[in-house]
C-alpha cells in the first residue's frame, strides 16, 4: 500500500489528533506564503484551516464520540496551535518588541474563531447524523398494551 493511502488511514483513526494537525499545517504553511487577514493578521488563514481540519474530524468519528465536543475541543486547540506557530513565526521574521502583544492578538483570535467554527460545523455535522432514540422493549410492550385498549 503507498504511504500516503497508510497516512490516511492511520489520520482516520486518531481524528482528532489529525483534525488539531491539519488546523495547524494549514494556518501556519498559508500565513507563511501570505501572511495577512481580514480583521488582523491570520484570521483568514484560521478559518480555512479550522473548517478543514474539523470537517476531516467529524467525517471521520467514532460511534462513541460525540460531535459537539469533539469539534469544539478540535476547532480550539488546533486555532490555538496555529496561533502560536503564528506568532513564533511574526516574532522571528519581524523581529519586534513587543513578544506578548502580538501572542495575545493572535490567542484572543483564537480563541474566538475555534469556538464558533468548531462550533458550528460540529453543529451542523450533528444535525446531520442524527440517530434516533431507541426504546427497550419492555417500553414498546408497555405502550402497544395501551394502543389495544
Amino acid at each position: 500500500m503507498p504511504i500516503i493511502a497508510q497516512i490516511y488511514e492511520k489520520a482516520k483513526k486518531k481524528n482528532l489528533l489529525a483534525g488539531i494537525i491539519i488546523i495547524d499545517l494549514i494556518a501556519f504553511i498559508s500565513y507563511m506564503i501570505f501572511p495577512f487577514g481580514i480583521i488582523y493578521l491570520g484570521d483568514l488563514q484560521m478559518i480555512i484551516g479550522s473548517i478543514i481540519g474539523t470537517s476531516f474530524c467529524l467525517k471521520n468519528i467514532k460511534s462513541y464520540q460525540s460531535y459537539l465536543k469533539h469539534g469544539i475541543m478540535v476547532g480550539l486547540v488546533g486555532t490555538i496551535l496555529s496561533a502560536i506557530s503564528m506568532s513564533i513565526f511574526d516574532l522571528i521574521i519581524f523581529q519586534t518588541n513587543l513578544p506578548f502583544v502580538i501572542i495575545g492578538f493572535f490567542l484572543i483570535e483564537a480563541l474566538l474563531l475555534g469556538l464558533i467554527i468548531g462550533g458550528i460545523i460540529s453543529g451542523y455535522y450533528s444535525y446531520k447524523h442524527k440517530t434516533p432514540i431507541k426504546t427497550s422493549s419492555i417500553e414498546e410492550d408497555f405502550y402497544n398494551s395501551l394502543k389495544e385498549k
